[in-house]
């Protein structure tokens, strides 16, 4: 373990919070019941020392886990993605989601709700040919039934962004085994959703007419959100590293080390920013923690003053000389480690 930073609170004033009972605050006061409710926050986390920011980070990952039915954990590091870039987070985000798992889980509920439910677990069991033998029904018009069930429930939700409800139903369709939708389509939608390149023709196959591009990210993410509480999730965290974005000059060619960014993508990061906080009554179920150095808190050049509209939305407004302020949306952790020593 390295030797920590200075002590001392971080920039700003407010105090800081030792991260493990900041880690606790978060679950009990956010994940367990805001956000598994529906509720959306952002929350920008400072810290100078990486290993607090590493704990931070693990201890994160590990809230989610213990649910069976709890949150998809998600991490984008800002040296691997151009997070200043709307698509380039989602497609990030859409490479690390079992997206088969999830249309699963829909497809399971579809299955119920026409009056055929699943006999075990796995996928497997969802063909219509092994749902068919269990319930002894014709396979043609049990496809007739759960089609029309998939159509209601997924097609016809307007809360989804149109092309995101149509890759969807494409995936359960492939689950079902009944030949409409095969293994090529299917490969082409999740291509779709990682931003990889697929033929247009392969798109048009299963009526994907608009790549995921800085126009139609946002509901993308929007809609993200709301299926992965379809499939009877909590909820999704997003941890988004922006350490990188702190670095103003880059290292030599030999010594570089992933992507580093100019003033103005600097400034776009922020506004990305900016969006998903105002966005929070659109976005369902979505705890995001933003790692930022400090000197991104007081750096008038690349750091939260450069971009007023952020700044003021995540200031101090009310200080306390002697607690912190846990709910606040710029929170600062202790530099100090005796809970990981």
């Amino acid at each position: 373990m390295s030797v920590p930073g200075p002590r001392g609170e971080l920039p700003g004033g407010g105090g800081n919070h030792k991260v493990d009972d900041y880690l606790n605050f978060a679950a009990e006061e956010y994940l367990r019941t805001y956000i598994a409710q529906g509720g959306t926050a952002v929350k920008l986390v400072v810290t100078r020392d990486r290993d607090v920011a590493r704990h931070f980070a693990t201890g994160l990952a590990g809230l989610c886990t213990p649910f069976a039915d709890g949150f998809l954990h998600v991490s984008v590091d800002a040296a691997s993605t151009r997070v200043h870039l709307m698509d380039q987070l989602f497609c990030a985000v859409a490479r690390q989601i079992d997206w088969m798992t999830l249309a699963g889980r829909v497809l399971r509920d579809a299955y119920r709700q026409a009056g055929f439910p699943v006999a075990g677990p796995g996928d497997a069991g969802l063909t219509v040919a092994a749902v068919a033998a269990y319930h002894q029904v014709d396979p043609t018009e049990l496809y007739r039934s759960i089609r029309r069930a998939l159509e209601s429930a997924v097609l016809a939700d307007r809360s989804l962004a149109h092309e995101f409800r149509v890759a969807m139903l494409r995936l359960c369709q492939a689950l079902l085994a009944h030949g409409d939708v095969g293994e090529a389509d299917r490969a082409a939608v999740l291509g779709w959703l990682r931003g990889e390149k697929v033929p247009a023709a392969q798109l048009r196959a299963v009526l994907l007419h608009t790549k995921i591009a800085r126009h139609n990210a946002r509901p993308m993410l929007m809609s993200l959100t709301r299926w992965v509480r379809r499939a009877g999730l909590a909820g999704v965290v997003l941890q988004l590293d922006l350490e990188r974005i702190a670095v103003s000059r880059r290292p030599p060619a030999e010594e570089r080390d992933g992507l580093y960014y100019s003033k103005a993508a600097a400034l776009d990061a922020y506004e990305l920013l900016r969006q998903l906080i105002d966005a929070t009554d659109e976005l369902a179920g979505l705890f995001v923690a933003v790692l930022l150095p400090p000197e991104l808190v007081t750096d008038e050049s690349r750091g939260l003053p450069a971009y007023s509209a952020l700044q003021l939305r995540v200031a101090d407004e009310v200080r306390d000389r002697n607690r912190a302020n846990p709910y606040a949306a710029l929170v600062r952790l202790d530099v100090r480690l005796e809970a990981v020593r």
